[in-house]
């Protein structure tokens, strides 16, 4: 083997190096993301859950219209005391009530600060 068939050699085993760190990279990152989404999910999907089992109905926006909540928080309903950098916001309202309809809207939102994930999900309560 001359110099020049090492040098050649050696230049492209660092293209295919690069190539490979770069996708390491990405798929870290998507991998990151995906725990955030998962764990956001789940977290919103709490909230609504702790929604459908509060009684009674007329309170229901009284007791969850624009909540915001930490894993400081200690009054989380459900807890997030093991989700640090976690931001759970809920919204609620009530359209009625009137002969045609009456529902409650809610809407859970939860963001990672620091992959900036958001996560919303909606539930929508008939009056019980």
């Amino acid at each position: 083997m001359t110099l020049i068939e090492v040098i050649i050699s050696v230049m492209i085993l660092s293209g295919v190096l690069i190539g490979l760190s770069n996708f390491t990279r990405r798929f870290q990152h998507l991998t990151n993301n995906h725990d955030a989404l998962a764990i956001a999910s789940e977290l919103a999907t709490a909230r609504l859950e702790a929604v459908k089992l509060h009684r009674p109905y007329s309170t229901i926006v009284a007791t969850f219209d624009a909540t915001s909540e930490t894993s400081a928080t200690s009054s989380a309903n459900p807890s997030m005391s093991s989700y640090p950098g976690y931001t759970r916001t809920t919204a609620a309202a009530r359209t009625g009530p009137s002969s045609t309809a009456d529902y409650v809207t809610v809407t859970a939102t939860v963001v990672h600060a620091a992959t900036s994930t958001t996560v919303k999900k909606t539930l929508v309560l008939a009056a019980f």
